[in-house]
């Protein structure tokens, strides 16, 4: 069912400063009844240039995307693109600025890439490296484009963690964070730290959890933050059905608590194997999706309310799919500045390659069936397993991992999405969910 298993090689997924859900430096405010949605492919990928873009993209602050292909490329151990924005639209070709090359600076890169203040790009690979259990890698912004190849910060080991899936987060510190889906003392996967010094980076991680099962097992998402610095995830296995969990890793004056604690055991009522990581909205609510099960088998989204002594330990499910509305959901939510969730679906859909769907906010909660915005169809896009992000006229963009013109994989824009955006952020008059990224 998986491509990734705990004792495999190959996942198929799926900034440092706050990672708002719109792309930077475009202060425009979006309102009012949306037009029939158009979905434009940027780049079709064809082996050369990139196959299986994996994760979310990523916006600088002139709109440029920025992204990581799983294949492809000259060495076919992928790639990490751009795709340059300029007055007229964006390139119809991806820029490609690293080709990774195995053992020697990793390959199969399946999360996002996050920036720093300076622009320099930060990014996992899933395996390759030293000991081929994958890498965190650098990639330094010059004044006229970026180095390559990249810089390994850390080569995983085993026993430090072994094949990371998700992408990066960044403490105020600049330290990163992030998650490897096995390896640790249990072999079942960790959430890591690489502390960042004067002169660089920690060449070893700091291994703040090591997931035994019982606890969680097999992160395949990435982690998000709240404002005390508490860390917030999902297991893809474990917990107390086996099926998954939400968990959270407690901030003290001290570092982090080295057991983290189970929000939620997911029991196939409730949804199984939560493959993204959460967003969550002002209030702390945590929102999610799980790749499975839920009413129809079709998976779920799902909200963990936050209350005054903690979290709820059952999940309330929002949406169960049901396969004609999509099915086998791989990605995270974004939300909008009304609180409207948008996502991507893995499978299901009228020709059963995937979806766009946004689940409307109401005065009562959230609508019960999801509002289609696109079926992908194979000739525009097949398979997304990335999540989505917004620019601030509410235009979409994510990719998929195969389908286009090569059937390689596309980047594509969704305008007359409906998603609402709001500049300054501060000025936002509802919950807007977020989640962690640049310092």
């Amino acid at each position: 069912m998986f491509s990734l298993q705990s004792s495999g090689r190959r996942g198929r997924n799926s900034g440092f400063a706050l990672t708002i859900l719109v792309l930077a430096g475009l202060g425009v405010i979006s309102t009012g009844a949306a037009p029939a949605q158009t979905l434009t492919t940027l780049t079709n990928f064809d082996k050369t240039n990139g196959q299986t873009p994996f994760g979310n993209l990523f916006a600088d602050a002139n709109g440029n995307l920025f992204g990581a292909t799983l294949d492809g490329g000259t060495s076919g151990s992928g790639t990490v693109f751009e795709i340059v924005k300029s007055s007229s639209g964006y390139a119809g070709t991806a820029t490609t600025l690293v080709n990774f090359v195995g053992y020697i600076n990793g390959e199969e890169p399946p999360g996002g890439l996050i920036a720093d203040a300076n622009g320099n790009l930060f990014g996992i690979t899933f395996a390759g490296g030293t000991f081929d259990d994958g890498t965190v890698f650098e990639i330094v912004k010059r004044s006229r484009g970026y180095t390559s190849p990249p810089i390994t910060l850390v080569n995983f080991n085993g026993t430090n963690g072994s094949f990371p899936h998700a992408g990066l987060i960044a403490d105020a510190n600049g330290d990163l964070l992030g998650t490897t889906s096995a390896g640790g003392t249990s072999g079942d996967g960790t959430v890591f730290e690489i502390v960042k010094a004067a002169n660089g980076y920690a060449s070893l991680p700091t291994t703040l959890v090591n997931f035994n099962g019982t606890n969680g097992k097999e992160p395949l998402g990435g982690l998000i933050a709240d404002a005390n610095g508490n860390l917030f995830g999902t297991t893809f296995k474990g917990g107390a059905s086996g099926e998954g969990t939400v968990f959270e890793i407690v901030k003290s004056t001290s570092g982090y608590a080295s057991t983290p604690t189970t929000l939620v055991s997911f029991n196939v009522t409730n949804g199984v194997y939560p493959y993204a990581g959460l967003i969550a909205d002002a209030n702390g609510n945590l929102f999610g999706t799980t790749y499975n099960a839920g009413a129809f088998g079709a998976g779920t989204v799902f909200e963990i309310v936050k209350t005054s002594s903690g979290y709820a330990s059952t999940p309330s499910t929002l949406l169960n799919f049901n396969v004609t509305n999509g099915e086998a959901p791989q990605s995270g939510l974004i939300a909008d500045a009304n609180g409207n969730l948008f996502g991507t679906t893995f499978k299901g859909g009228t020709s059963g390659d995937g979806t766009v769907f946004e689940i409307v906010k109401t005065t009562s909660g959230y609508a019960s069936a999801p509002t289609i915005l696109v079926n992908f169809n194979g000739t525009n896009g097949a398979g997304p397993r990335g999540g989505l992000i917004a620019d601030a006229n509410g235009n979409l963009f994510g990719t998929t991992t195969a389908g286009g013109r090569s059937g390689d994989g596309t980047v594509f824009e969704i305008t007359g999405s409906g998603f609402v955006t709001c500049i300054p952020i501060a000025s936002c008059g509802a919950d807007l969910a977020i989640s962690t990224a640049k310092p």
